[in-house]
């Protein structure tokens, strides 16, 4: 039964329902499993050719061919690779946040950490939220959530400074540089990247990204050899710098989708992520 069948015959609020289960879940009166062999949906011939190709530590291709399959099956390989203590970085985006939905199939993990690894978007914190998304995954995972306090990309490098003296602030980014494993998107570079829908820098447009990147992680843009070729934007990233990226042991990347393609393998080319979880269109292009 789903929540809102369950509190109409209850009689009580689809609210408590949610509570009830998830109170449940922590004392482990309640688990969940997902029973069906959702395994056999992933194409291991395509993950070992990407893992051949660009050096991966690890890759997992999803045949796109139901409803939120992605999300379940990253869910599942996520439990295998998340530590149980230390901390993970999570970055912004869509599909970050849809999986963050799916990690009820994840055992506790009351000693690790949850790092927001860039401040917000702002203005569409509706679509891509920031404090939300990590709140989500540490309640998911029963750890426990460090946020940033901050805008995401602000006019200045010079007012970034500012922004660094704040002790919340330097707090957080003291977690950032302790990362163990990162799970990051990989945003492109068409008119409708983050940067440019969020308004973050009125005078860029998309022609002029494309110039010189075919794409971002964590607003820091990238060419199709993977190196950093938008410094200007970078040095006005609050959060992760892009050496506190490199210096992350396990980078996974949730990133899929022809628009994505070159962008994907930008950073693949370049070695920002070692792990890639990906769909079965999306590795063919890559291949």
């Amino acid at each position: 039964m789903n929540q809102k069948e369950i509190a109409e015959q209850l009689d009580i609020g689809r609210s408590s329902v949610a509570r009830f289960l998830s109170e449940a879940k922590q004392e482990g009166v309640v688990r969940f499993y997902i029973t069906s062999n959702i395994d056999n949906l992933r194409r291991s011939d395509l993950e070992n050719e990407l893992v051949t190709k660009y050096k991966l530590k690890d890759a997992v291709v999803v045949q796109k061919n139901g409803d939120n399959m992605y999300e379940m099956i990253v869910g599942n390989y996520l439990n295998s690779i998340i530590p149980y203590q230390g901390s993970l970085g999570l970055g912004l985006g869509r599909t970050v946040h849809k999986v963050g939905k799916y990690l009820h199939v994840c055992d506790a993990r009351p000693d690790l950490k949850i790092v927001q690894m860039t401040g917000s978007i702002g203005r569409m914190e509706n679509e891509i939220p920031s404090t939300s998304l990590i709140q989500n995954w540490a309640q998911a995972l029963n750890a426990k959530p460090y946020f940033l306090p901050a805008p995401a990309l602000v006019e200045s490098k010079k007012v970034k400074e500012y922004f660094l003296k704040d002790k919340n602030i330097e707090s957080s980014c003291n977690e950032i540089r302790n990362i163990d494993i990162s799970i990051v998107s990989i945003g492109d570079v068409s008119p409708d990247a983050t940067i440019l829908r969020g308004n973050l820098d009125p005078e860029l447009t998309s022609e002029m990204l494309k110039k010189h990147s075919v794409g971002d992680i964590l607003l820091h843009f990238f060419d199709k050899q993977g190196n950093f070729s938008l410094n200007h934007i970078s040095d006005r990233v609050l959060g992760t710098e892009p050496i506190d990226l490199l210096r992350i042991p396990t980078r996974i990347a949730l990133a899929y989708g022809e628009e994505k393609a070159d962008a994907i393998k930008g950073a693949l080319n370049g070695r920002l992520v070692n792990i890639l979880i990906t769909t079965d269109e999306t590795a063919k292009l890559l291949l």
